[in-house]
Order: structure tokens, then sequence, then C-alpha cells
């Protein structure tokens, strides 16, 4: 072979190489920041719930996108993103017991900045004086406003043994 063919090779193979490398710092970067953003999803999420806990509706709220919709584990209709309004028109109180719940099992699945998480809330909650245990299955839709992650959606149900 002659020495232009050897250096014309060795470029093409450095080239390649640095191709390669490219492509798998892109696809580790990518990896890392989907991991950042369920990392980032999970810690709203529990933020979202200590203000559940503490009974704060401005920052329950505050994590609800605008048009935000929900179905709720006792089986009653879709709550639509004016409920609070409907609520303050006619006097009424949202009245949700007190939970003492955690997630188990947390996923969370990135699409660009939507973020479908999926989760089990364990424990009790309150309800007109009387405690019951509960688990139940979420599944949430989170969407990337800006920098911060709100729920658009939220779809909870209660695990029933199987028959």
């Amino acid at each position: 072979m002659r020495p232009a063919q050897n250096n014309h090779k060795l470029e093409i193979t450095m080239k390649n190489k640095l191709i390669s490398a490219c492509v798998f710092l892109g696809l580790l970067g990518s990896s890392l920041a989907l991991a950042d953003d369920a990392a980032d999803v999970r810690a709203t999420i529990e933020r979202h719930y200590a203000a559940i806990h503490a009974n704060d509706m401005d920052s329950i709220i505050s994590h609800h996108l605008k048009d935000f919709t929900m179905f709720l584990s006792d089986g009653t209709v879709l709550w639509e993103r004016d409920w609070k309004e409907v609520s303050d028109r006619m006097g009424a109180t949202v009245d949700l017991g007190t939970p003492n719940v955690r997630m188990s099992n947390f996923n969370a699945q990135i699409y660009g900045n939507v973020a479908v998480a999926t989760f089990y809330l364990v424990g009790t909650n309150t309800y007109g004086g009387n405690t019951r245990n509960v688990t139940n299955r979420v599944s949430a839709v989170w969407v990337k406003d800006g920098s911060e992650w709100k729920e658009a959606h939220h779809h909870e149900s209660p695990v029933r043994a199987g028959h």
C-alpha cells in the first residue's frame, strides 16, 4: 500500500472512532438528562404529597396545570379544570379526607417535556372520622412548564384482590 492510502485509511478510522465517541456521549448525555428529569418528577410529586398531607391547597393547586383533570380513587366522575371555581361559586368545600400515604414502586417515563408517572400510594385516609387503609394505583401525566413540572392529569384507583 502506498503512504497516501495508509493516511487516508487512518483518517477514516479516526473519523469513525470520533463519530462513535460523539454518538456514545450523546446517548449517555440523553440518558443522564432523562434520569435527572425522572428524579425531578419524583421530587415534585413528593413535594405535592407533602402539601396534600399539610392540606395546603395553594401549594397543591400550584402543582397543577390550569386544565388539570383527575379521577379519584372513590370512582366519582372526572374532576375538571374549573372544579375550584365551581366549588367557590357554590360555597362548597373540598374534603378529600386526611391522607397519610407514601409512594412505592415509583416509575417515570420521560418523553421530552412530558412525564408519565406510575406508582402506588400506601397508607391510610381518614374521612368522616373513619380511618381506613389504602393501597391505590396512580397514573399521572406531568408536563414541564418552563423549569417546573406540573400535573396535567391524575388517575387513582384502589388495588382490589383478584377474583
